[in-house]
């Protein structure tokens, strides 16, 4: 047991510092792709149909639609998608199409066979139909910087792929444990995503040729799936298709006060959309889980017992040094967030962060239902969705 608490201790710290390493690295890329973006002559910029499906009224939506809006690119139609005609978000889309004549309003109904979100981004692009030569996909809650798009599709415009995905990072606008946690979790998938064995799309940010939604009949697919991104990447790779991770399409998240029942909804999508769509990546994800949880429980354990003078001192020796390593590894990773916090408020960000992580995958093994939006989807292998009911 010694050597199997020893191995996931330092498994745990390795992977934190080469995450750590890689954060470090991710501007210099950004860097790189403006300069390649830049030789891009404007008239070869590829015609883009913007999609962004929006639900709700969330206070950073505003703001978040604007940037979108607001960009920095020779030719794009925005397309804004609701479920219902009458809802709050189409309030905000009619305010924003005084401002923005170029803003599309696609009232996409209720979804009965899908995702709501897969629907409303089904519905976009029959609207746009065959006039544009790329669809981009956004989340209508994150800021983007005014060349997000440019980076999204620079990759299209240079020949390079037909797939391309972008992410986003938290910045936190206080120091509260969960909003904490919240940035971490978000920071650690960002990080893992810059590692090509981990690079799959993100919904928020992600865009194909229209060439490749023929191709690889994401209509088909999405069309019976309870999720875009995961379900694509499963398809892409058993087809073999690169995705190309844009480091510069970077969205930014602000997060304040935020709620443990929005993270854990947030966390449980995370790990269950994996299970339905990608089933070897979530028991990736189960290893890493443990190698997370594992030594933190032999540390305590150790300290426990030698408090109450049960066990030897090598458990008590190896968990100083565990913790040490640890506490190192993240003073690194909080010298990439965009604010000042405490180690101490960031160390307990980590515990809390692991601890929600093991609870969210043990509720995961034996679920098959997952609810988003107001909605209960049962879904089956491969994400396809067999119910749904407003819950």
């Amino acid at each position: 047991m010694f050597w199997l608490w020893f191995l996931l201790a330092a498994s745990q710290c390795a992977l934190l510092y080469i995450l750590a390493r890689k954060g470090e690295g991710l501007p210099q890329l950004i860097q790189k792709e403006a300069e390649a973006n830049r030789s891009v002559p404007e008239n070869k910029w590829p015609s883009v149909g913007m999609i962004v499906p929006v639900a709700g009224r969330d206070p950073r939506m505003e703001g978040a639609l604007r940037s979108l809006l607001s960009q920095d690119y020779p030719c794009f139609v925005p397309v804004l998608v609701t479920a219902e005609e009458n809802e709050p978000a189409a309030e905000l889309i009619g305010q924003l199409k005084r401002e923005f004549p170029a803003v599309r309003h696609v009232v996409a109904g209720t979804a009965t066979g899908c995702g709501q979100k897969n629907h409303n981004s089904l519905q976009g692009i029959a609207a746009l139909g065959d006039e544009v030569d790329v669809y981009a996909f956004c989340d209508s809650t994150h800021r983007a910087e005014t060349d997000f798009l440019r980076h999204l599709v620079g990759p299209m415009a240079r020949g390079e792929a037909s797939f391309s995905t972008g992410y986003h990072m938290v910045e936190p606008r206080d120091d509260q444990p969960v909003t904490l946690a919240y940035t971490l979790c978000v920071m650690l998938m960002r990080y893992l995503q810059a590692m090509s064995a981990f690079t799959q799309l993100w919904g928020g940010a992600m865009a194909m040729t229209r060439a490749a939604y023929v191709k690889y009949g994401v209509g088909q697919l999405w069309v019976e799936n309870v999720v875009d991104d995961c379900s694509l990447s499963a398809l892409l790779q058993v087809r073999g298709a690169e995705v190309r991770l844009c480091h510069g399409a970077l969205l930014h998240t602000d997060a304040v006060n935020h709620s443990a029942s929005v993270w854990r909804g947030w966390m449980d999508r995370q790990v269950l959309f994996l299970k339905f769509c990608m089933p070897g990546q979530w028991k990736l994800l189960g290893l890493m889980c443990v190698m997370m949880i594992v030594p933190m429980l032999c540390a305590v354990l150790a300290i426990l017992g030698w408090v109450v003078n049960v066990g030897g001192g090598a458990g008590v020796l190896l968990a100083i040094f565990w913790l040490a390593a640890l506490i190192s590894a993240l003073h690194a990773w909080r010298c990439l967030l965009s604010k000042p916090v405490s180690l101490w408020r960031w160390f307990r960000a980590f515990v809390d962060a692991v601890c929600m992580f093991a609870s969210v995958y043990r509720h995961s093994l034996n679920a098959w239902t997952i609810v988003w939006h107001g909605v209960r989807y049962e879904v089956g292998k491969g994400g396809v969705v067999l119910r749904s009911e407003r819950v």
